[in-house]
């Protein structure tokens, strides 16, 4: 008799495996349900009704009792279970998040060949999360989840060899990844074509790429697109093509793009002159963090065209910001606003002394004039020579 039942249950996890493939979840659930009930030695279906438990496949979703159906699995080492096991730990669905013993089920999956779980170890060793971070491991786990077609793996493995000097793998893994569409990877294999990193140079193919990349909206390669048509570099000179990529990449809030399209209408540089145009972009890209921006903003609001009225306090804001950047052109201009009162409500000689010795040590020359008028007196303040 217990033969017969045991025979019985390997022709319904048969039928319930066929119908779970032709997704037809709900009675597929039926079946697996009976077999768990009965045949408590069929693990594989235990992590098949877990899977329909946590998808909410043909059943109400009950992420507990999924991921309890999992760890039975997973302990009687169905390998699928391992893995999502893992990821229950990792992303704390059905359990408390745990990444240490997420990194345990994963490896023991990742021992069986599982392409996810050897990412996900891999990005473990990697960012240090559960485990000691170790680049090296993390690089052999990625390659090994990588040569299994797993695309996000070709990147984060590729990145890892860069990390580790070895740029001829990772070109070769960025080459992997763009082929299998990952914009990110197109990208980087078209700086390793653009500047022969890694393989040999050919702005022919980085052009490819890049196109790619950017077609698909990867803003970085919009803006490398632009900046090429504008310089005519490895394309046909087109300004109109640059602010075609530039506006994509701006509108995306990518602050080179904002800055190179200020420029652009502030110079009527392949549209029509906009003043208004300019300051609005330029308020985005400095807003953002773009030194240039800030540089461009801070000079307009001191010396704004067509005799409009300066903004000297708002100008004084935008040379700091872009001091406080490490712009020594805009430390050259802080200290002339501070020693001459410009922006600020009493000049400041000891403080103008500072940002012009910072330029100066930034390579910027007029700064270096300005601290040979500057001399210390034996209290320490700061004096300025006479003209």
């Amino acid at each position: 008799m217990p033969e017969y039942v045991i025979n019985q249950y390997v022709g319904v996890y048969k039928r319930a495996e066929e119908l779970y493939e032709e997704e037809k979840y709900k009675e597929a659930v039926g079946l697996f349900t009976q077999i768990v009930e009965n045949d408590k030695d069929n693990f594989a279906a235990c992590y098949y009704l877990a899977d329909c438990l946590y998808y909410g496949k043909g059943i109400a979703k009950d992420i507990k009792r999924a991921f309890q159906l999992f760890m039975t699995a997973a302990t009687n080492k169905i390998t699928e279970a391992c893995y999502m096991v893992g990821l229950c730990y990792l992303e704390g669905t059905g359990i408390h998040q745990d990444s240490t013993q997420a990194v345990a089920w994963f490896t023991e999956a990742a021992k069986y060949a599982h392409p996810l779980s050897q990412y996900y170890l891999g990005m473990a060793y990697k960012n240090g999360d559960g485990i000691t971070k170790d680049i090296p491991r993390a690089a052999q786990w990625l390659v090994h989840a990588a040569k299994q077609g797993v695309v996000e793996a070709q990147k984060e493995a590729a990145i890892c060899y860069e990390m580790l000097g070895k740029q001829k793998g990772a070109a070769t893994l960025f080459l992997a990844g763009a082929e299998a569409g990952d914009s990110y990877c197109q990208e980087r294999i078209a700086d390793c074509y653009a500047d022969g990193v890694g393989t040999l140079q050919c702005t022919e193919l980085a052009i490819h790429y890049y196109e790619l990349a950017a077609n698909q909206g990867n803003v970085t390669a919009q803006v490398k697109l632009g900046n090429r048509y504008a310089s005519g570099n490895g394309v046909p000179l087109s300004m109109k093509n640059a602010i075609y990529w530039w506006m994509k990449a701006a509108n995306a809030d990518n602050p080179e793009a904002q800055n190179a399209l200020a420029e652009c209408y502030a110079s009527g540089n392949g549209v029509y002159m906009n003043y208004q145009q300019a300051m609005a972009w330029w308020n985005k890209a400095a807003t953002a963090g773009n030194v240039l921006a800030m540089v461009h903003l801070a000079e307009r609001y001191t010396l704004p065209p067509d005799d409009g009225e300066p903004d000297l306090v708002t100008a004084k804001y935008w040379w700091t910001k872009a001091a406080e950047a490490g712009d020594a052109y805009a430390m050259c201009r802080l200290g002339e606003c501070l020693e001459k009162g410009l922006g600020v409500p009493l000049a400041n000689l000891e403080d103008a002394f500072k940002w012009y010795r910072l330029a100066s040590q930034n390579g910027n020359e007029e700064a270096q004039e300005h601290c040979k008028r500057f001399s210390r007196s034996v209290t320490g303040k700061i004096k300025t020579k006479k003209f």
